[in-house]
């Protein structure tokens, strides 16, 4: 059985990242295309929705309960709170995207989500992985094992 290093955990948390970006974007656009040759928008709304609710918050609670715990008591401590708010306000856009039925302010929506998930993203990325790479105690490989959540 081969075990992943620390190294090889945050390039997969930052690659799944990515296709959680990408898959995002792509929904987003798809629901943009239908706003824009005034197509029926609930299509692409509710693909969007149904992603966001399978796949991206679920995702934001498996990271609280691992990479945010990790570092609550370490220097990124103030990080990961405001991450966590981050990830209330996702909540909260998420909700009011689903009860969401005209066109234009659904894609308003859609597109300050996607905002967001980019913001919050960079600073699990670039601030918060790198952090928990370099805290001796914390070992992102045995944070990760088995969570498929974190890592698709």
């Amino acid at each position: 059985m081969t075990t992943m290093t620390d190294q090889q955990a945050a390039d997969a948390i930052r690659a799944h990242h990515g296709q959680m970006a990408a898959a995002l974007r792509g929904l987003v656009a798809d629901l943009e295309a239908a706003v824009r040759t005034q197509r029926d928008h609930r299509a692409a709304h509710d693909g969007l929705l149904a992603y966001l609710r399978d796949e991206l918050l679920p995702h934001a609670i498996a990271e609280e309960g691992t990479l945010y715990r990790a570092a609550d008591a370490g220097p990124a401590a103030m990080l990961v709170q405001a991450m966590r708010d981050e990830h209330v306000d996702l909540i909260e856009k998420v909700d009011a995207f689903d009860g969401v039925t005209d066109a234009l302010e659904a894609l308003a929506l859609a597109r300050v989500i996607l905002a967001l998930f980019y913001s919050h993203l960079h600073k699990e990325n670039d601030l918060l992985v790198p952090a928990l790479q370099a805290d001796a105690s914390v070992s992102l490989a045995e944070l990760l094992g088995g969570m498929h959540e974190l890592l698709g």
